[in-house]
């Protein structure tokens, strides 16, 4: 690729140790679409004729169809994917493409085609979330009256709804789903025209290439078009946020199938078993999903890493960008498959739930609150139910079970209306606050996040191929106006 400026091949050591090839030919059909939008532009600001144009479009579409039907290996000696593009196109269609590269760099290039490639499976990600969330939303809707203990330090706190509770995961995956559309936008600036740093001297015309690739907009500075792999740390942090919160739920997925929590059961389709006891049913999806977190997390530190001192413009460091990031993207993908196929086989278990609620004075917070609405100050009330939480451990019941005599004698001025708040239905019932747990509130809820599943939806749908893509798919590429 530069040979007329050295005497001497590279040393063999040194390029295998630099060639980017084997990870980087997974580009390889964007780089072929970033080289179409390229070609098509020379050819209509006139950098290029019309005969090596055409010739040179031809051999792209032909590599492509070939590339995405298998009929072509992305494989060689090659030192990266745009040398093998070059070498094969040159091998196909002869002199013509050695005119390709006219106007553009290795920087503005490999800069195009990954984040068409980022924006493509983003798109990607989201439909693995839509697909979890379809699951979630259905077992919200089964389960809006499944009353169990909610959680803080690991202890049994305060009733709420199983609804109520996968809701808060319902949530959190929107929350990503806003995250990878955010990527999608940052990954489509496009950098094509910017070539090494400092654009050409040709008549191109960066707006084309952004119009034919689909992109957003054109690069402001063209230093700033090829350093820049923010869109690469955006989608690296979505990536590590994502896989968190499917670690959480997988946890969640681990605890609650213990015998010891008996929340839920798998079905055999979505557990494992043990080599040597034959009586296990392991939750080794759910442990897996837990375990990839590190991995999404450390991809994000290392491109921090190697990030954080570079000069600018390009540097060769810029290749270490690539392989946290692809790993992090397939381990979220399948992350996601693998949690909407686990989610499906969880078996809840109302009456296990149902029966946790006792032992833990789970309605001690709705007797202060109670006792606040009678003029008593919150930390007297506080202390009011704090005696009768004891007085119930005392005698082994439950604080709805107590004796009315007995709980004036903790908590002066109750009156018989108190349980209508102690047991667990009734703290759910009565905390009626937006976002909360009764049973009117959570069907709020519910028609909000289907509101805003249909809303990502819609933004899915609207996402569209590349139009030089499209064109290619048609046979257009040679049309006079695209």
């Amino acid at each position: 690729m530069w040979g007329g400026r050295f005497g001497a091949p590279p040393d063999p050591r040194l390029r295998a140790f630099t060639r980017s090839f084997p990870f980087d030919r997974r580009l390889a059909r964007w780089d072929l679409v970033g080289s179409l939008a390229h070609a098509r532009m020379l050819l209509e600001v006139g950098v290029l004729d019309r005969e090596s144009g055409e010739a040179i479009l031809r051999g792209l579409a032909g590599m492509l169809q070939d590339v995405e039907s298998g009929a072509l290996r992305v494989e060689g000696e090659d030192e990266d994917v745009h040398a093998w593009i070059e070498r094969v196109l040159s091998e196909r269609i002869g002199d013509p493409a050695r005119r390709l590269h006219t106007a553009r760099s290795r920087n503005d290039q490999v800069a195009t085609a990954l984040r068409l490639y980022v924006r493509d499976v983003a798109e990607h990600v989201v439909d693995g979330i839509l697909e979890l969330l379809e699951v979630w939303v259905e077992q919200v809707r089964e389960h809006r009256e499944t009353v169990l203990p909610g959680y803080t330090h690991l202890q049994r706190a305060q009733p709420t709804t199983l609804a109520h509770h996968l809701l808060a995961h319902v949530w959190s995956l929107l929350q990503d789903a806003d995250r990878f559309r955010r990527v999608h936008r940052v990954s489509g600036i496009c950098p094509l025209g910017a070539a090494a740093l400092a654009t050409s001297p040709y008549p191109v015309r960066p707006e084309r290439t952004v119009e034919l690739l689909g992109f957003v907009e054109a690069y402001a500075n063209s230093m700033h078009a090829v350093a820049d792999r923010d869109y690469v740390l955006e989608a690296l942090f979505a990536c590590a946020v994502l896989q968190l919160h499917l670690s959480r739920w997988a946890e969640e997925v681990v605890l609650w199938t213990t015998q010891e929590f008996g929340f839920a059961s798998l079905d055999d389709s979505v557990a494992g078993g043990s080599s040597l006891m034959p009586q296990k049913k392991n939750p080794e999806a759910a442990e897996l999903i837990r375990g990839k977190t590190g991995r999404t997390i450390g991809a994000l530190a290392a491109v921090l890493a190697v990030l954080k001192g570079l000069p600018l413009t390009y540097n060769s460091d810029l290749q270490e960008d690539k392989e946290p990031l692809f790993d992090a993207l397939d381990t979220v993908c399948g992350s996601l498959r693998a949690a909407a196929v686990l989610a499906r086989g969880v078996r809840y278990h109302p009456d296990r739930m149902r029966s946790a609620l006792r032992g833990g004075f789970l309605t001690a917070t709705d007797l202060a609150d109670y006792l606040v609405r009678r003029g008593v100050p919150f930390r007297t009330a506080h202390e009011q139910a704090g005696c009768a939480v004891r007085e119930a451990e005392a005698r082994g019941c439950e604080l709805w079970e107590l004796p009315l005599q007995i709980l004036r004698a903790c908590c002066p001025g109750v009156e018989e209306d108190v349980y209508e708040i102690l047991s667990p239905e009734g703290s759910v019932h009565a905390r009626a606050v937006a976002g909360g747990p009764a049973p009117q509130r959570v069907a709020e809820q519910l028609e909000r996040a289907q509101e805003a599943v249909e809303e990502v939806r819609r933004w899915r749908r609207a996402c569209k191929p590349p139009p030089i893509y499209t064109a290619y798919r048609e046979g257009r590429l040679l049309a006079e106006r695209l």
